[in-house]
């Protein structure tokens, strides 16, 4: 099940990096930030272990949810061996 979030306020110069990423990896500006948030949950997770599951149960979530879709969540990122994005 997909939900929009809406980010306020965000500083001019957040929106222009995540457009220039988007740019360079040829995706909208809204694929390249549900990308780089998924990035920076996995790299919290593999920091802080005791909080893995419960980030590891969304991102299955999100796995299985993209699979309703035309888009499978491999063609948006690649995932480990845990389910986590790389």
């Amino acid at each position: 099940m997909e939900v929009d979030i809406l980010i306020k306020k965000a500083p001019r110069h957040l929106k222009e990096l995540i457009g220039q990423e988007a740019r360079g990896n040829r995706r909208s500006l809204n694929q390249e930030a549900i990308v780089l948030l998924e990035e920076a949950l996995a790299m919290r997770a593999k920091a802080s272990p005791n909080r893995r599951d419960g980030l590891k149960t969304i991102l299955e979530r999100y796995a299985r949810a993209t699979k309703e879709r035309s888009q499978a969540a491999e063609s948006v990122i690649e995932y480990d061996e845990y389910g986590l994005p790389r």
